[in-house]
């Protein structure tokens, strides 16, 4: 039976692992076909300007304007572009950076040709150049990427990926710790639970041997008690070995049971000035379905947590 469970949960636990790869791939499949899209409305809205742009130096009635057209239908663009001669060398360029934005092309340094001679060839490398023609003749080459944001697009599954993983792995290492805690706690209170539970007939035990050292007398009374005691570990041994287990119900009279409890308790309350008396009141019989050893076990506990509260007092633990 056990074993079935495991494997069920071991099923179960792969299957969930199997539909979670399935969402990630779906999802970075979705998005990188997203991107895809964006960048090919790009190329097409690009290619759109350049043939405007194209079409209006290639007319003489708009040759006058090209200046215009140039500065209005290309450079306004919000993606990073670099236009060269028909040599492919660069001759003006847009959004590459802040600093070489507002530097010319007789002001380039030489690490600032490297910089856009290597921003060409990364250009290069993702979309074809644009030809510009005038007269049938190549004027230049368009060199264009993408915006930033499609870039960042790109990247947003992995990064809600890694980031899923990394609070999945914090938060499987928080409740790892506090499950470790919870454990250590639960060992503590068995500890706790082991020696309340076996501190009452060992000092029953111990009480009887040292009355029948002073008095003879009471050597079969003290040998009943004694073997009660004993019966009494053993029980307790019994309930400790079935923690975890399902406990089996039986139908059985409450009434004995509490009974049980008490006067076993109340042959055993320590000799004080104070006195404390345990009542139990048995003017009903019920049944119930229940443990007998767990159900014994729980009056115990109260009777003793009662007993500790009226430590140094007169008191009456009715029942």
């Amino acid at each position: 039976m056990k074993q079935t469970l495991f494997n069920q949960k071991g099923n179960f636990k792969g299957f969930l692992f199997l539909i979670g790869i399935v969402l990630i791939i779906s999802g970075i499949w979705y998005s990188q076909n997203l991107v895809e899209q964006l960048k090919d409305q790009t190329t097409e809205y690009i290619r759109f300007r350049i043939k405007v742009f194209e079409e209006n130096i290639n007319n003489p009635e708009f040759s006058d304007n090209v200046d215009f057209l140039f500065s209005e239908i290309i450079q306004t663009a919000d993606y990073p572009i670099i236009y060269t001669d028909k040599n492919r060398n660069p001759q003006s360029w847009r959004n590459i950076n802040a600093r070489l934005d507002t530097t010319s092309y007789s002001e380039l340094t030489a690490k600032d040709s490297l910089k856009l001679s290597n921003v060409l060839q990364q250009m290069a490398s993702e979309n074809e150049p644009i030809p510009i023609e005038y007269e049938g003749s190549p004027l230049g080459y368009y060199f264009y990427g993408y915006s930033p944001v499609i870039y960042k697009l790109r990247m947003f599954p992995y990064v809600a990926i890694i980031s899923a993983t990394l609070f999945i792995l914090l938060g499987y290492l928080g409740f790892s710790y506090i499950k470790r805690s919870e454990q250590q706690f639960i060992w503590v209170g068995m500890a706790k639970e082991t020696a309340h539970q076996l501190g009452t007939p060992l000092s029953s035990i111990s009480g009887w041997l040292e009355l029948l050292k002073n008095d003879s007398s009471v050597k079969d009374e003290a040998v009943h008690e004694m073997y009660n005691d004993l019966n009494r570990l053993n029980k307790i041994t019994d309930r400790f070995s079935k923690i975890g287990s399902v406990p089996s119900l039986e139908r059985r009279k409450v009434n004995q049971h509490i009974q049980n409890v008490v006067t076993y308790f109340n042959k055993r309350l320590p000799n004080q000035k104070n006195k404390v008396v345990i009542s139990f009141t048995d003017n009903l019989e019920v049944s119930a379905l229940l443990n007998a050893e767990l159900f014994e076990w729980v009056l115990e506990n109260l009777i003793k947590n009662a007993l500790d509260a009226t430590k140094d007092r007169n008191g009456i633990i009715d029942i």
